[in-house]
């Protein structure tokens, strides 16, 4: 005989391989996920002293499992908001839920006809942010040798010699102004120009840094179960 589900009376096709743990937002662990179905999940909590008290059963949604490492599972909200989740009942708008008040998978009416239903999963697709990384711009200083020419100027001495005739007398017959075999000399200031570097910081470039969304579409695929109906007919039909 099928064994049926204690919490959805539909029958068990198939049993968790491993005990899967389930915990919050936070990191704190809710409980085991005993069932798991494509819309919601059959979760069981301890409570009283030391988890030693009656457990709980509680009925969440697939769309809230943000993150699913191997048999270690976690919901998006805290483990304080299940209470004010009214999940302490299967979705009654769930097909993997029973609404036929019987724990089997036909129903026989009073006409006569009996029904059996055929179920099919469908994937539940749910996008969870993540830190893609960060960008991070910042300035260094280079150095660089620039060369740059300037032009100059400087003073020469240019030195010409003329001849001069007559003699070093005056009219008087006296030397001229003592100048005759005496010692001097003659200063003239050479000028030139000179280069001084002075270096002067100016703006030349800025950025500015904006964020923007984009949209790409990504392709994601899972295996999906479904039901077919193999009929067997084995009665006597007359020729």
């Amino acid at each position: 005989m099928t064994e049926v589900s204690p919490y959805t009376g539909r029958p068990i096709t198939e049993y968790l391989d491993e005990e899967i743990k389930l915990y919050d937002s936070a990191g704190d662990k809710v409980g085991n996920v005993v069932e798991v179905n494509p819309d919601f999940l059959v979760v069981q909590t301890t409570s009283g002293f030391l988890g030693l008290g009656e457990p709980k059963t509680y009925f969440v949604p697939r769309n809230y499992i943000v993150r699913e490492d191997d048999d270690d599972w976690y919901l998006s909200v805290d483990k304080d908001q299940l209470e004010t989740q009214n999940w302490n009942s299967a979705p009654t708008e769930s097909a993997w839920s029973s609404d036929w008040g019987e724990s089997n998978a036909t129903e026989q009416r009073e006409d006569g006809r009996t029904r059996l239903r055929r179920y099919e999963e469908d994937l539940n697709v749910a996008k969870v942010e993540r830190d893609a990384g960060d960008v991070t711009v910042s300035k260094r200083v280079v150095e660089d040798t620039k060369t740059v020419e300037v032009p100059v100027r400087r003073e020469e001495v240019h030195i010409e010699r003329h001849a001069v005739s007559g003699d070093a007398t005056t009219n008087s017959g006296s030397m001229a102004g003592g100048e005759a075999f005496s010692e001097q000399s003659v200063t003239v200031p050479v000028m030139a120009e000179d280069v001084e570097i002075r270096k002067v910081a100016r703006p030349v470039e800025e950025i500015e840094v904006t964020k923007t969304s984009t949209e790409d579409t990504r392709q994601v695929q899972g295996t999906v179960r479904r039901e077919e109906f193999d009929i067997d007919d084995q009665t006597e039909r007359s020729r």
